[in-house]
């Protein structure tokens, strides 16, 4: 992980229970060391980002007490049991 990620996520754990009180459920745009803008939908947040920070970093999360876990893999092969 980049240290700008490794920042930027920092940010997201310190920020989270206040950002919990008023956009629970949103998702987050985060620039550097601040939360700079709330949407309702990823996409949205993702499209605002772009536009506003093109091929600048920016960092985009869910805002949520419980972290949805998922795990994907590309090896699809025949399950032995």
């Amino acid at each position: 992980m980049t240290v700008a990620l490794q920042r930027e996520l920092q940010t997201y754990q310190a920020k989270l229970p206040e950002m919990l009180a008023g956009h629970n459920g949103e998702y987050v745009v985060i620039r550097d060391t601040q939360p700079v803008r709330f949407f309702p939908t990823y996409a949205e947040a993702l499209s605002w980002a772009y536009d506003v920070y093109e091929f600048e970093r920016f960092f985009v999360k869910k805002v949520a007490e419980e972290e949805a876990v998922a795990h994907f893999t590309r090896d699809l092969g025949l399950c032995r049991t």
